[in-house]
């Protein structure tokens, strides 16, 4: 083989900055080795061979001339067959290959980029270790399998795994002899890229046994029903009218047959990869072909666009556009022949009619319904005939605002809705795309008796914020005299803030017979700080039984104190099966100390899937000192993705004196992205004693919003000399009252600080601050205003602090100044 007696790079074996480019690609610097020796010259011993040695061999080692790359002068390299000199030098390493110029298919562009994110598939490891030894040994690596299946991305994305410094000779159709020739001329580490092999001209067995005696590999696709009939292994592909390749040739590749159907495995990774069209593409395709439904929706539109032409396929083209809009309206089935057949006209007549030539019915089905990309097409076979759009032309295509569903087709849609629930679907749909047609499906549903349908349009208004359209849509629609289209308007007012209003819409409700209107008239007249009016009506609905009455009146009894009332509220709530209702049950038990009950509450609610719960029910257990639950407790949180707990735990390990641990904790829950570890991890820092890394965090904490950052970041500050910075931290988080920053900022203050000093001490003082009112005293002493002095130390002396005791005796005052 081709070694080079200079290396081409800096850093090579015998590497000379003074040759050129051209000079070490030269004939000059070439030398003619088997693969041992060229092993030998650069590897470990390479310092035995210099320069001079290397040049003396080149007189016996011919050819080394100017002829060498004349492929008759090699032995052993196919003959007639010339490659352009030094062809190699503008092919693409593996690792810079693009992908659709290796043969990947495009899907919808998504951020400027038509290539969908790479899912790791199962065969990953297997082909990446094939190419591994194919490009230390030479041989072929052969991917197989049907049309879209992801042949080619598998095999790009192993490659780049396994040879990213290896340069790609791509092969264009024809032109697979001289490829070959070229990279067996080529001195570089090199890949023979055979994408889709069937398209290119016939590799024979020779020509794999020569690649392999240079040692170059071959990467290769191929539609496995190209390959020789596996009933005949020693055969050749003559008489197999699909296979182009020989027994011989596939007796010497290693073959990786990639299934279209994707593992379970494969479709979890599908499911949460960060690509919302692969993400699209897992929830929707069947049979779990996610890599042909990425790739058909291109080429499945470009086909469909095509076909709206004389001599094309008009009336296929108005059968596909016919189920797509239908599917848009709502009704999102199997659509039977003959709502298509109907649909399809007022698409055929608007696009020129018979002017088009349109082909006939029959055979229009059968042009939507053939395979296009494995086993898509643009009409999707369903049972009992029926036929259903391919699912990426409605959800991954580029939107298209001048094509509007035709006018026709809603009320055809609405006609054909099977339930009350598509019946919404349809007519609220055309609320938003088409308002002028859907105020006469809603008028067609309510004269067919259907109000619950209306209803259900205005509480989905209401929930969607648009309150305003709510009460626009049932002042159209709604009959004055039905209770619920009045508590409907009741909520839409309430949200609205018009209290008065909605009070006056829920009582008309409740007289008309709507029980459930009681709770919303306590919610509103709680709103309006009527609060023993809301206690009695939220009573008369819980009795009544009305749908979280029982719970809405603890909140409301909690929050007015009445805790023992709340506690039976919410019992009665969570008998009644309300999950929130044991949660909050199980707080107010332990915030009023009975641990055991509380326990048990929040652990029943931890059991039914309350995340919340489980989260109060390790810090119970926390607070309990059962420190090894309380670390399982957490542990199980942060297993569901709950970064909150790792917060919590840090704090647990703070506690028991673990500050490795801690710190551990806190930078978890900062990696997981919580923008307040900032703050537990600067004041970690800060209490053992890094101050650089706490300053750092602490002003990331208070960037973001944190309260209580400006003590301890002061406090850091004052730790690194930076005291006019600490100052002013300090000064900002006393006056917007923090007492213990009013103290801190009192240590590092000056005689030009001391009006400010004084001023947020007596702020703290008065919010009653121990340690504020202490140095106080002791400034109100040293001034000579001892009355004012005593009247703190009495003030002092009764809260019943033993530290502020032991204070006031060391500080006793002395006839001209109190000295501590």
């Amino acid at each position: 083989m081709i070694a080079h007696i200079r290396a081409q790079r800096p850093g090579g074996k015998r590497h000379d900055p003074s040759w050129t480019r051209e000079q070490l690609d030269g004939p000059e610097n070439l030398l003619l080795l088997c693969p041992p020796h060229h092993k030998v010259i650069d590897g470990a011993g390479a310092d035995a061979y210099p320069v001079e040695l290397l040049e003396s061999w080149k007189p016996n080692r011919a050819p080394t001339t100017g002829d060498w790359q004349d492929p008759h002068l090699i032995e052993g390299t196919t003959a007639g067959h010339r490659p352009a000199p030094a062809a190699w030098r503008s092919w693409p390493a593996v690792a810079e290959l693009d992908a659709l110029a290796a043969g990947v298919r495009p899907s919808w562009e998504h951020g400027g980029d038509s290539l969908p994110a790479y899912v790791p598939r199962d065969l990953d490891q297997h082909l990446t270790d094939l190419l591994a030894i194919a490009g230390a040994q030479g041989g072929m690596v052969l991917v197989t399998g049907d049309t879209g299946c992801g042949k080619s991305r598998l095999a790009l994305e192993a490659a780049r795994r396994a040879l990213p410094d290896h340069l790609v000779c791509q092969v264009p159709n024809g032109g697979l002899q001289a490829a070959i020739t070229a990279v067996v001329h080529c001195p570089e580490p090199r890949l023979l890229w055979l994408d889709g092999l069937e398209h290119h001209d016939r590799l024979q067995g020779p020509d794999i046994a020569e690649l392999r005696r240079w040692r170059i590999p071959v990467l290769a696709t191929v539609h496995a029903q190209h390959l020789p009939p596996p009933t005949a292994p020693h055969a050749t592909a003559a008489g197999h009218a699909g296979a182009v390749l020989s027994a011989g040739v596939v007796g010497q590749a290693s073959i990786v047959f990639l299934d279209r159907a994707w593992s379970p495995a494969e479709m979890q990774r599908a499911r949460t990869a960060a690509d919302p069209r692969v993400q699209d593409a897992a929830d929707q395709c069947t049979h779990r072909g996610v890599s042909e439904f990425l790739s058909a929706g291109p080429a499945l539109r470009a086909a469909w666009q095509a076909a709206w032409r004389v001599g094309g396929n008009p009336r296929g083209a108005a059968l596909v556009r016919g189920a797509l809009d239908l599917a848009r309206t709502g009704l999102r089935g199997p659509l039977p022949d003959d709502l298509l057949t109907r649909t399809h006209r007022y698409y055929l007549a608007d696009a020129g009619g018979d002017l088009l030539r349109p082909e006939p019915l029959e055979e229009a089905f059968a042009w939507a319904d053939g395979s296009r990309v494995g086993m898509t097409s643009l009409l999707q076979p369903a049972a009992s005939g029926a036929r259903r759009p391919f699912a990426s032309l409605l959800d991954d295509a580029p939107s298209q605002p001048s094509e509007s569903i035709h006018p026709l087709v809603w009320f055809e849609a609405l006609g054909s809705a099977r339930d009350t629930r598509t019946a919404w679907a349809v007519a609220s749909n055309a609320q938003r795309e088409q308002p002028s047609i859907a105020s006469r499906l809603w008028r067609i549903l309510r004269e067919a008796g259907l109000t619950p349908v209306l209803w259900h349009q205005a509480a989905i208004l209401i929930q969607d914020d648009r309150a305003e359209e709510a009460l626009r849509f049932l002042s159209e629609h709604a009959d004055p005299a039905d209770a619920f289209a009045r508590r409907l308007t009741a909520l839409a007012l309430s949200e609205l803030d018009r209290l008065d209003e909605a009070e006056t819409a829920c009582r008309e409700a409740h007289a008309l017979g709507d029980t459930d209107s009681l709770a919303d008239l306590a919610q509103i007249l709680a709103q309006r700080g009527h609060l023993d009016e809301a206690e009695r009506f939220f009573r008369r609905a819980a009795r009544a039984g009305a749908h979280n009455a029982w719970f809405n009146l603890g909140v409301l009894l909690a929050d007015r104190g009445k805790t023992r009332q709340a506690i039976h509220a919410y019992k009665q709530a969570a008998s009644a099966g309300d999950r929130d209702a044991l949660a909050n049950l199980g707080r107010l038990l332990a915030s009023t100390g009975k641990t055991r009950a509380a326990e048990a509450a929040l652990r029943q609610a931890t059991d039914l899937g309350d995340l919340e719960a489980q989260l109060d029910l390790a810090n119970l257990l926390k607070r309990l000192r059962r420190t090894d639950e309380a670390v399982q407790a957490y542990q199980r949180l942060i297993e569901h993705g709950d970064a909150r707990a790792w917060i919590n735990l840090g704090n647990l390990h703070a506690d028991n004196d673990q500050p490795g641990q801690a710190e551990h904790a806190y930078r978890q829950a900062l990696q997981a992205g919580l923008p307040i570890a900032h703050y537990y991890l600067g004041r970690h820092l800060a209490a053992e004693q890094h101050w650089h890394e706490a300053a750092l965090h602490l002003r990331r904490a208070a960037n973001t919003g944190a309260t209580d950052v400006g003590l301890h970041l002061g406090l850091a500050l004052k730790e690194l000399g930076e005291t006019q910075e600490a100052k002013n931290v300090l000064s900002a988080a006393a006056r917007a009252g923090e007492p213990l920053a009013a103290v801190a900022f009192a240590t590092v203050a000056d005689e030009a600080d001391e009006d400010e000093r004084r001023a947020l001490l007596h702020q703290a003082a008065s919010g009653g601050d121990l340690d504020a009112m202490v140095l106080v005293m002791l400034d109100l002493e040293h001034s000579g205003h001892r009355q004012l002095a005593e009247d703190f130390r009495w003030r002092l002396a009764v809260c019943g602090d033993s530290v502020t005791a032991a204070v006031l005796a060391a500080c006793s005052p002395s006839p001209t100044a109190a000295v501590c």
